[in-house]
């Protein structure tokens, strides 16, 4: 039988159109199911790493952590930032106490707040006995439930507690810690701190943007620097004004001074400075309305100096 090679042809020419159609075919169906599997892959690897509120207030999670349900990504937290929302804090010792082993200053630090927090509070039949006005009742009552709900399963000791602050906070200081390294020379302010000392912290603390290293230093600027107004004259010192515009400004920094704050808190359920609802009104409202304009003045001058020592170092 003869084949007509023109008709063979033909075919030919007609079978490889009709293979490279299909090909292209199933390379389109090919890659719709990819996009597809891709997408459920996605959306299999999120779904378990969801995160809700309840599981990490039960994990001593900071609240923000919630956010991770929402898809979110989840931020990472410092050791300091971990502590300020905690809602238990028996529950981040554990890890604070490996990552302050590894070197974590940070981690030190807050270890060392923790115990301080948690060693003692005046519980309510004391309260009921100490003759304040209402206010500064309800003030304390409230701080002493904060603290209560914060130190539930808090098991050491007072003497234990006193040591684990004393102990983590100097290991912070050598670790670099401003933070820690100020609060070292609280008790040694109106003796042993030198002048050439004082400016070396007041210095370090303008060149950091760190509302804890403020809020520490302000502990050296009250009636302990009142000797040293002159020498220390470019900055707020020497009174409870100026005391009041340091702690102004490590609230404006960003740390929380509210109602909800460890700071807060601590100073009302430890020392008794209760009443109003916020850091900066407790360090104000009692002060005559010309002192709160210079206290307000005082945080503005401090990040005016600490914004030219940005770029020009020294006081």
């Amino acid at each position: 039988m003869l084949v007509d090679p023109v008709a063979k042809k033909r075919s030919m020419v007609k079978f490889p159109s009709r293979m490279a159609a299909c090909v292209a075919a199933l390379l389109v169906l090919l890659a719709m199911t990819l996009v597809v599997a891709s997408r459920r892959s996605a959306d299999s690897t999120q779904s378990p790493t969801a995160t809700t509120g309840a599981e990490a207030a039960l994990h001593g999670a900071p609240a923000s952590a919630a956010a991770a349900g929402t898809g979110q990504a989840k931020p990472v937290l410092s050791p300091m930032a971990r502590y300020r929302e905690a809602a238990r804090l028996d529950l981040l010792i554990s890890d604070l106490e490996q990552r302050s082993r590894s070197g974590d200053a940070d981690a030190s630090l807050a270890l060392s707040r923790i115990y301080d927090e948690c060693v003692m509070f005046l519980d309510p039949a004391a309260i009921a006995t100490i003759d304040i006005p209402p206010e500064r009742r309800a003030a304390l009552i409230r701080s002493h439930a904060w603290l209560q709900r914060r130190c539930a399963g808090f098991s050491p000791g007072t003497v234990e507690s006193i040591r684990n602050v004393r102990h983590y906070r100097s290991l912070a200081a050598r670790q670099g810690s401003l933070v820690a390294q100020i609060e070292e020379q609280i008790p040694l302010a109106r003796s042993d701190l030198s002048l050439a000392d004082h400016r070396t912290l007041i210095e370090a603390v303008l060149l950091q943007e760190d509302g804890e290293a403020y809020v520490a230093l302000s502990n050296l600027m009250g009636s302990t620097a009142a000797g040293r107004r002159e020498q220390l004259q470019g900055v707020p010192a020497g009174s409870e004004v100026a005391t009041a515009a340091w702690m102004l400004a490590g609230c404006r920094l960003g740390i929380p001074c509210g109602i909800d704050s460890p700071l807060l808190n601590r100073l009302c359920g430890q020392s008794g400075m209760c009443g109003p609802e916020s850091v900066e009104d407790l360090f104000t409202s009692d002060l005559q309305p010309e002192d709160r304009d210079a206290a307000q003045a005082g945080a503005d001058a401090i990040f005016a100096l600490a914004h030219r020592m940005g770029r020009e170092p020294g006081l």
